[in-house]
């Protein structure tokens, strides 16, 4: 099974493996809890599930912005798809609620409310 990992930790593994570290040096380097100082992301992985992700492979935790996206293409997807006008006009709506909601806040995220 694959692990879920942050972006700043895969990011600190692709750093170590472009350094020519191979897997048995993260794993030993990790074990005795001292990092260089680009990867202490690294830190906030137990022993087994970096090792895990090592063997097995990773995937990467997708941002908030990441989450938002795939959610708002999800909506627009079951609006395309949608049999009557009352679910398209509620679909509609919930769309034009996450755009609002950005705005007030002041995130822009390409392909939601930032083109």
């Amino acid at each position: 099974m694959k692990p879920t990992i942050t972006k700043e930790q895969a990011d600190a593994l692709l750093h170590l493996y472009s350094a020519e570290w191979t897997k048995s040096d993260v794993l030993e380097y990790h074990a005795t809890g001292e990092w260089l100082e680009h990867c202490y992301s690294l830190n906030d992985l137990d022993l087994l599930t970096l090792a895990a992700a090592l063997v097995n492979g990773y995937e990467v935790e997708g941002t908030p912005e990441d989450r938002v996206r795939e959610y708002y293409a999800e909506l627009q997807e079951k609006e395309r798809t949608a049999q009557s006008r009352g679910v398209m006009f509620s679909l509609e709506c919930e769309r034009e609620g996450v755009i609002n909601t950005l705005n007030l806040l002041g995130i822009k995220i390409e392909g939601v409310n930032a083109r």
